[in-house]
């Protein structure tokens, strides 16, 4: 078969399969799909480099496919808590030395991945306890305002895992937690930012405010009971079923109302 048949779309097909697993935090498909796409995807470039006549149909450079093969390999990782295999594919899309004579497209890709890699070996530290590097987050945050709900819900994950010390950031978290910033959310994003959510309101309940904390999983039970593509329902609910003693009647009535409309 010609590369040329043997790529037509393919890579750009596994991108789209990789998202929607990620979508559905199923971290084993993420790795599956990704270490498929991983090999395509180098395969795909060596034969660029042995033959001129191996022609791409790619949306992209063939390097943004390695690279966000990896990328979400080092994601997938992470949620499971393999923080050292993660590491490794973090610095595997840190060092491009091996690409050879690299176009203008392809520096690009490898200059956003590299970049990416010093941040998410931040991350990793940060998962692990090691606090050394967050005011260097911080500042990539607030330089950021795209990565603010990614960013915070990385350091609560931090705190929540490994008791990384985050009380001095209380007032971004809050603010992240705004009616205000709540209608600034726009609908494509609200999935990640009621992962957000749900992860402050396990913060709340750490630093035992369980009004603070059923007032906000009652908004992400809100949210996702109009919204279809959002599968967190069962988790809401269930994680409302052990505060419930300490709900006001209030929240309790609330609770029924917006049950009643799933």
């Amino acid at each position: 078969m010609s590369s040329k048949l043997h790529y037509h779309g393919e890579l750009d097909s596994a991108i789209k399969l990789l998202r929607i697993a990620y979508g559905f935090e199923n971290w084993l498909e993420v790795l599956r799909l990704s270490e498929d796409l991983y090999e395509d995807a180098l395969q795909a470039y060596n034969m660029q480099m042995i033959s001129s006549d191996a022609i791409l149909h790619t949306k992209r450079s063939i390097i943004y496919y390695v690279g966000y093969a990896l990328l979400m390999q080092g994601i997938a990782y992470q949620k499971l808590s393999e923080f050292d295999k993660s590491r490794e594919r973090v610095l595997k899309y840190a060092d491009w030395g091996w690409v050879v004579n690299p176009d203008e497209e392809a520096k690009a890709e490898i200059e956003f991945y590299a970049n990416t890699s010093k941040l998410n070996l931040i991350v990793l530290e940060l998962l692990q306890g090691n606090g050394d590097g967050i005011e260097e987050y911080i500042s990539f945050i607030q330089a950021n305002v795209e990565e603010t709900t990614a960013g915070l819900l990385t350091l609560l994950e931090a705190n929540r895992i490994n008791g990384l010390q985050v009380h001095g950031y209380h007032d971004m978290f809050d603010e992240h937690a705004s009616q205000r910033t709540r209608q600034s959310v726009k609908p494509e994003d609200m999935p990640s930012y009621l992962k957000y959510i749900y992860e402050y309101t396990l913060y709340k309940i750490r630093t035992s405010d369980q009004e603070t904390a059923i007032n906000n999983l009652l908004y992400c039970l809100a949210i996702a009971s109009k919204i279809s593509y959002d599968t967190s329902s069962i988790k809401y609910v269930t994680l409302f079923e052990q505060l419930r003693n300490y709900a006001t009647v209030s929240q309790v009535e609330k609770y029924k109302s917006i049950l009643e409309g799933i």
